[in-house]
């Protein structure tokens, strides 16, 4: 796209920062799953305005080190929705959130996910493979 003006610079700098994206968020936990789940939907639909969650979903654990004690499943599901942020914004806001409800390394290596929210698609970019479908 070839800018003529200064105000077309302009415009294409205001329609690119407030451009949405399409985001694809994968929600996982094996830890009071229902309640956590349910929690993370509710703060990342305001997050994400125009949110569409897919149903819940039980899934087996990956690895036989991701089966803790006491949790035998995980509860999982999709978001799909716009937002006014970059990838490495909404990665952040993601890990935020993650660190708010309790999650941390040290819990992970005990296998213990209270939730996961991993970026699974910013825009047309693919971020990482969905591992539990």
């Amino acid at each position: 796209m070839k800018i003529k003006t200064q105000n077309d610079f302009v415009m294409s700098l205001i329609s690119t920062i407030f451009a949405t994206m399409k985001v694809i968020i994968s929600l996982g936990s094996n830890l009071n799953q229902e309640a956590n789940i349910q929690r993370a939907r509710e703060i990342l639909s305001h997050l994400i305005p125009d949110a569409v969650f897919t149903d819940p979903e039980w899934t087996d654990p990956i690895a036989e080190k991701d089966r803790p004690a006491g949790t035998e499943k995980y509860l999982n599901c999709l978001v799909e929705g716009h937002v006014h942020l970059t990838e490495r914004r909404i990665i952040a806001k993601l890990k935020q959130l993650e660190m708010s409800m309790g999650d941390n390394h040290e819990n992970h290596v005990k296998g213990l996910v209270s939730i996961d929210l991993d970026l699974i698609q910013y825009g047309d970019h693919k971020v990482r493979e969905l591992i539990w479908k």
